[in-house]
């Protein structure tokens, strides 16, 4: 009775320090409060202007600060030329509005992770049973979530499923870092086809547009029909036409190149990128070997990233499973009265409404079951894309060595053979203005040969998963 005595003696003081920790850990809880973000107009131009210049991309691969990847990161450009292909790859792994938002995820699900699974709130309340002397009469109690202090049940639970979360969404960085990659080169090799395609139509009408002035002295003396002569400008025409398409694609590849880069178009490597995406590419270096499911299930980003995918929909349905555990709470109760004080032990018990949460386990089921059959298609299209660049490979191959390269030789000749009738018998302009369009259709089939055959190799080489680095 002695030691209850001197408690009670004591409890004021006590009473004011428990008021004193209070005050200490609600002033500490507002100072640990996140500084408030303040952005200026000012601050986030000079952070854009900051990739304005080609030189800014040396360091483009610290600032995408990517970490360890399952998929092959290019080294720093050995210089700084815009005609490589790592120079590309760096600026958009480092500005890629996409791939950064990937990466601030994975970060935050990685921060989210240390949070997962810890205990709940502290549940604790008072009550005063003299309204006149609030000191004499008074109870207090506090409870502690058991199972989260024990790490199981519905707390093993959450930190599985943020686990699988934070693996997902690595994975999914992952496989945008392998497609943003050929993404780029795709770009450029477009870039590249229509740059070439421009600069054939702009040789080939100044070429045409020197009879010009011939046919229109020939029509106005009436040695060749208007209709002739209408189809011969008209021919002129479609050629300048073409130009002006491809022009339109140079600014439509140049916006798309910009867009993946992170870059603004005005950026001075775009007007310094020439066609080595096209012209240095080699066929013969090339060698086809189709990968097995099993290698294309442990190597390619994409089915990697659907397998965890996967096994986070099985970890949210075994998180919707244990909420069906009831969440017990103990803690110690004190009671003070005038008489008596006491502390003794009490619990708490939350038990789920019967049936209340089957709905949810049952819907979480069905996307595991439905990431699943994503997962089996995906193995399916994957194995078609393999097939159908390997089968386009030799038709685009005979193309761009054979084909076109044979067919635009003979309408060159047609075009030579027919403009030297011309210059002797005007009635061999309609023949010229045939030879002409023929021309224009034929050296837009050898630029899109050539740029076809490399994209079909970007296309094998994306679906096949990382193995040993191909250049462009």
């Amino acid at each position: 009775m002695s030691s209850i005595l001197g408690w009670r003696k004591s409890r004021p003081l006590r009473a004011n320090r428990a008021s004193s920790w209070t005050l200490v850990f609600l002033t500490a809880s507002a100072c640990s409060s996140p500084a408030r973000l303040a952005v200026s107009d000012g601050a986030l131009i000079a952070a854009a202007s900051a990739r304005n210049s080609v030189e800014d991309v040396e360091r483009a691969l610290e600032l995408a600060d990517l970490g360890a990847l399952a998929v092959p990161i290019p080294a720093a450009p050995s210089e700084v030329r815009p005609d490589q292909a790592e120079f590309w790859h760096a600026a958009a792994y480092a500005w890629n509005p996409e791939l950064r938002a990937l990466r601030r995820r994975v970060r935050e699900l990685r921060e989210a992770t240390r949070s997962a699974g810890r205990p709940g709130s502290l549940m604790g309340q008072g009550m005063f049973l003299d309204g006149e002397n609030l000191t004499d009469e008074y109870e207090l109690q506090i409870m502690a979530d058991v199972f989260g202090l024990l790490g199981v049940g519905p707390s093993e639970a959450a930190r599985e499923l943020a686990r699988a979360q934070s693996r997902a969404a690595l994975a999914q960085l992952e496989a945008r870092v392998w497609s943003l990659r050929f993404d780029v080169d795709r770009a450029r090799v477009e870039l590249a086809a229509a740059r070439s395609l421009e600069s054939a139509m702009t040789s080939l009408y100044a070429e045409a547009v020197q009879m010009l002035p011939r046919i229109q002295i020939l029509a106005r003396r009436g040695w060749i029909g208007a209709g002739m002569a209408e189809g011969a400008v008209g021919a002129l025409h479609m050629v300048e036409h073409r130009q002006t398409m491809a022009r339109a694609d140079v600014a439509r590849m140049q916006a798309e190149l910009a867009e993946l880069c992170g870059l603004e178009m005005s950026h001075p490597a775009l007007d310094e990128l020439a066609g080595g995406a096209i012209d240095r590419f080699r066929p013969d270096e090339v060698e086809l070997i189709e990968p097995t499911a099993e290698q294309l299930l442990d190597s390619l980003p994409r089915l990697r990233a659907m397998k965890l995918e996967l096994a986070m929909a099985e970890a949210e349905l075994q998180r919707e499973a244990r909420e069906r555990w009831p969440m017990l709470r103990v803690g110690p109760r004190l009671m003070s009265m005038p008489a008596q004080s006491f502390i003794g032990p009490m619990f708490g018990i939350d038990i789920p409404f019967p049936g209340a949460l089957e709905g949810r386990i049952a819907a979480a089921r069905e996307r595991r079951d439905g990431a699943l059959e994503a997962l089996e298609s995906e193995v399916v299209m994957a194995r078609s894309r393999i097939e159908r660049a390997a089968r386009l490979w030799d038709q685009l191959l005979l193309q761009r060595d054979e084909h076109a390269p044979d067919a635009d030789s003979s309408v060159a000749r047609m075009l030579d053979a027919a403009r030297a009738e011309f210059m002797v018998d005007p009635a061999m302009l309609e023949r010229w203005s045939r030879a002409l369009t023929e021309r224009m259709n034929s050296l837009t089939g050898l630029v899109r040969a050539r740029a076809d055959l490399v994209r079909v190799w970007l296309d094998w080489e994306e679906a096949c998963g990382p193995r040993q680095e191909e250049r462009l």
